[in-house]
C-alpha cells in the first residue's frame, strides 16, 4: 500500500487481487489502519449498489474467461465471486459509517467507450482467444503475476487493451476528484489496472 498527498487530500493506494479470498482480510486491515473518510473501489456505480445489497451467496463463473481465471488463480488459495476484496470493503465501510465511492465507468459510459473502440474485426479475433488461452502455459509464480499475465492474454487485440487503458485514465481521474472532496481516501484498485492507474495519477500529483 502506497500513501501520498493529492491536492488537499491524502490517498492510500491499495492494489488487490480480485477473487482471492485472503484479499478480503487485507482490505479490512487497510481500512482499520488508514481510517479513511471514504473508500473507493474499481467498480462502477451499478456494481457498487449490487455489492451493498449482496446476500453472501457465491456466484459461479459465467463464461470461459472467468473459468480460466478461477482455475488459474486457485493455485494460490480459494477464489470467490463477487471478489472478497470488494465485498469486505463494502461490509467494513458500511459498519464504520465510511463513505463508499465507485472509481470505474458506470454502465452507460462503459458501453459508449466499448462501442467506440471495439469494431467487428476486433470481436471476431477476440472470439478465437479461448483455444489460445486454454493452451497457454502459465509463467506466473505469484497471484499478482498471474492476474497481469491473464489480463495480457484476454485483452487482445490491441483495441481491448486500449479500452482498459481508458478505464485506467478514468479511475485515476476519479481518485483525483475524490481526493479533493475527502481529506483521507483509501483507493482499492484491482492489481492488473494498478500500474496503469499509478502512472496516470502522476499527472495529478504536484511536481517539485
Amino acid at each position: 500500500m502506497e500513501t501520498f498527498s493529492l491536492g488537499e487530500g491524502r490517498v492510500a493506494f491499495l492494489p488487490v487481487v480480485r477473487g482471492l479470498v485472503p484479499e478480503g482480510e487485507r482490505v479490512r486491515r487497510a481500512i482499520e489502519e488508514v481510517g479513511p473518510e471514504a473508500v473507493a473501489l474499481t467498480v462502477g456505480r451499478e456494481e457498487l449498489e449490487t455489492l451493498r445489497s449482496y446476500d453472501g451467496a457465491e456466484h459461479p463463473p459465467t463464461n470461459w474467461e472467468e473459468e480460466v481465471y478461477v482455475t488459474g488463480l486457485g493455485q494460490w488459495g480459494p477464489v470467490k465471486k463477487p471478489p472478497p476484496c470488494f465485498v469486505e470493503a463494502v461490509r467494513v465501510a458500511t459498519e464504520k459509517g465510511i463513505a463508499l465511492r465507485a472509481l470505474d465507468f458506470n454502465d452507460e459510459d462503459f458501453t459508449e467507450e466499448y462501442v467506440t473502440r471495439i469494431g467487428t474485426m476486433d470481436l471476431l479475433v477476440h472470439t478465437r482467444l479461448e483455444k489460445k488461452v486454454l493452451k497457454h502455459r502459465w509463467q506466473a509464480t505469484t497471484p499478482e503475476e498471474f492476474v497481469v499475465e491473464f489480463d495480457g492474454l484476454v485483452n487482445d487485440p490491441e483495441s481491448y487493451a486500449g479500452l482498459e487503458a481508458a478505464r485506467e485514465r478514468h479511475i485515476a481521474k476519479r481518485i483525483a476528484k475524490l481526493a479533493a472532496k475527502h481529506p483521507s481516501l483509501l483507493a482499492v484498485v484491482e492489481y492488473e489496472r494498478a500500474a496503469g492507474v499509478w502512472k496516470q495519477i502522476a499527472d495529478y500529483r504536484p511536481r517539485y
